[in-house]
This record gives C-alpha cells, sequence and structure tokens, in this order.
C-alpha cells in the first residue's frame, strides 16, 4: 500500500470564476460589495486573487499585511459575494487551510433596481 504523500499538501486547485458580478446600487439594497472594496487592503487582495486562487496567510503575505488583518478582509468580501471558497490545502502540520478565489473575473455596478 502506498504512503500518503507528505505534507503540505498543495493540489491544483480548479477554480473557474464567473464571468460577471452585478452589484445594484439601490437605496433599498445592501452596498455589501461597496463597502468591503472600500479599503485598500481589501482591493490588493482582490486584485492577488486575480493572479490564482490562495489561502489567507499566502495572501497576508503577498500584500504585506497580518494575518489576522487578510482575514477579517476575506470575511467581509466572501459576505459581499467577491470571494468564495475554491479548495482546500493541508499545512506542513496537516492543519486543513481553506483556499480562496474570485467569484468573477469581472464587478458590474448598475444604478436602481434590477431590470
Amino acid at each position: 500500500m502506498d504512503a500518503p504523500p507528505p505534507l503540505p499538501r498543495r493540489p491544483a486547485v480548479e477554480h473557474t470564476p464567473q464571468p460577471t458580478t452585478t452589484v445594484v446600487l439601490d437605496p433599498d439594497a445592501s452596498a455589501d460589495a461597496l463597502d468591503a472594496l472600500r479599503s485598500e487592503t481589501a482591493r490588493d487582495i482582490v486584485s492577488a486573487l486575480g493572479d490564482s486562487p490562495a489561502t489567507a496567510s499566502d495572501l497576508a503575505e503577498r500584500v504585506e499585511t497580518s494575518l489576522q488583518n487578510a482575514c477579517h478582509h476575506l470575511q467581509c468580501l466572501q459576505a459581499a459575494g467577491l470571494v468564495t471558497d475554491a479548495g482546500c490545502w493541508y499545512s506542513a502540520k496537516g492543519t486543513e487551510m481553506t483556499v480562496y478565489g474570485l467569484t468573477s473575473r469581472r464587478l458590474e455596478l448598475r444604478l436602481g433596481a434590477e431590470a
């Protein structure tokens, strides 16, 4: 019987973002997406995820912020529907790590109620 592969394990993540996410700017609708993107760090994380899916710790390193700050922004971006779970990797200690990816490649803003 073959032994399991050594840790850390980072198998290829098969994640294909949707073509577009539409955010409707309506007085009665939530502006979660705009609120989530208000921070430069959040925009840097979205930009980094445009290159490839990554874990929170990888993103924190890429955008030069703390892991706690990266996790906060990822949580806001997920709640806004801009970032999604794209898979799972394992650290050298065997800890399961969420891999994040963009929900879509393009963000479209619309004024008023969606048609």
